[in-house]
């Protein structure tokens, strides 16, 4: 987190990294080989070398990204051709892992455990969220807080999530945050803590962030989409904007709540409906083709096996039939390896029916949303979504509304 001009961390419109307005200089530091794939992962990114930071085991990022130096970058998502814009791919925290998010306080924070507990609380106070964080003493924490001089004008860096896990890391610089006030303190440790359950800055747009394929982590990709039920432009009084240490919101806006609700939601919208967990498996590094996944069974998959990775709750559908639903039959391509998904029982040329997967109603009743389906003719992958706002995914196409769900 920059003071008075960077990042921090996010929310409802999602989206992460920033440019300066200062003139680019050439000053590409000396890289040893084994750091050099990430350092240029980071320039391909549109990066510039005075926005890069060597600070030892990591590079510090325009303000408050961090990137591990013995990441394994994935160059893939840079290639020509179709390609799907992986606006989510290890964006959440796994669902079991979500209630119980455990966070160490190094020593060199330990004049700061009032601002953390309050930063945690910020969190925590959110109702119908299944995040929840607690403070531990084990060292086999999810998250460890620890100071760290990140240079002047930066309060402050973290991880995004990867692999179902948070991101386990927050550097917070003292001597930069120590003379703000308890409030401002607890705000930019509240704010780090966002980035660790997949939250980007509201105001990635006003900061000129880019939009597509930035701040991989040790593979994590993360685009910009407008999550449901927040405004399309900007809010200025989210906790999760950039640019903003020490003068910033000090609590979470009512669209951050919103946001987080719609990530983690913890209460069934609807009685006797479940949530349908939503994976992708992105088409490197294996034969298999880019595709969604949606599966009403958690530990089918977990936070992510064989390639693929948890993208949260994609929706909450009913467990059996009620009146008025149908049940939607799950067909498999093995060949296009695609999940098809239809309230149709049929045949369908080259997909095998495996299952009833949910049941769903086929019209706008009882509060029912729509889903969306699209299909990506080049990786040949079908994807459902309750948020129109990701259809300016590359390569995909809406077709139909097949069927509503909550």
């Amino acid at each position: 987190m920059k003071k008075l001009s960077l990042l921090t961390v996010l929310l409802c419109i999602l989206m992460f990294s920033c440019t300066k307005a200062d003139k680019e200089i050439d000053q590409s530091p000396q890289i040893e080989k084994e750091d050099q794939s990430v350092y240029q992962y980071i320039k391909k990114l549109g990066y510039r070398d005075s926005e890069i930071k060597d600070i030892g085991d990591e590079y510090l990022v325009d303000g408050d990204l961090l990137f591990a130096k013995n990441s394994k970058p994935n160059f893939s998502v840079f290639q020509e051709g179709p390609k799907t814009k992986q606006y989510g791919t290890n964006y959440f925290v796994g669902y079991n892992e979500q209630p119980n998010l455990t966070v160490r306080i190094d020593p060199s924070m330990s004049a700061y455990t009032s601002e953390i507990a309050g930063a945690i609380a910020i969190w925590n106070n959110v109702p119908n969220c299944r995040v929840n964080f607690t403070v531990t003493t084990a060292t086999s924490q999810d998250i460890l807080i620890t100071n760290s001089n990140l240079g002047g004008g930066v309060c402050g860096a973290g991880y995004f999530p990867v692999n179902g896990r948070p991101g386990g890391l927050i550097r917070i610089n003292i001597s930069e945050i120590a003379g703000n006030s308890f409030d401002q303190r607890q705000r930019t440790i509240a704010h780090e803590l966002g980035h660790t359950i997949g939250f980007r800055h509201t105001n990635w747009q006003y900061n000129g962030e880019p939009e597509v394929g930035t701040l991989p982590d040790n593979g994590a990709k993360f685009n910009a989409y407008q999550l449901l039920g927040t405004p399309t432009g900007g809010d200025a009084n989210s906790l999760m904007n950039g640019g903003e240490c020490g003068i910033g919101a000090t609590s979470l806006s009512s669209y951050d709540i919103v946001a987080l609700q719609f990530m983690y939601p913890e209460n069934p919208p609807m009685a006797g409906t479940i949530p349908i967990f939503r994976y992708f498996h992105d088409q490197t590094g294996g034969a298999l083709l880019a595709e969604h996944f949606f599966v009403n069974d958690y530990n089918a998959l977990g936070y992510g096996t064989s390639g693929y990775v948890f993208e949260g709750i994609g929706f909450f559908a009913f467990a059996t039939q009620q009146p008025g639903t149908v049940p939607v039959y799950r067909y498999y391509n093995a060949g296009l390896n695609d999940h098809y998904y239809t309230p149709v029982l049929g045949s369908y040329s080259g997909y095998v029916y495996e299952r009833i997967e949910f049941y769903a109603y086929t019209s706008s009743v009882n509060g029912a949303q729509p889903l969306y389906q699209y299909f990506n003719s080049g990786v040949r992958d079908h994807h459902y979504t309750k948020n129109p706002y990701e259809s300016s995914m590359d390569g995909y196409t809406f077709e139909l509304i097949p069927f509503y769900v909550y």
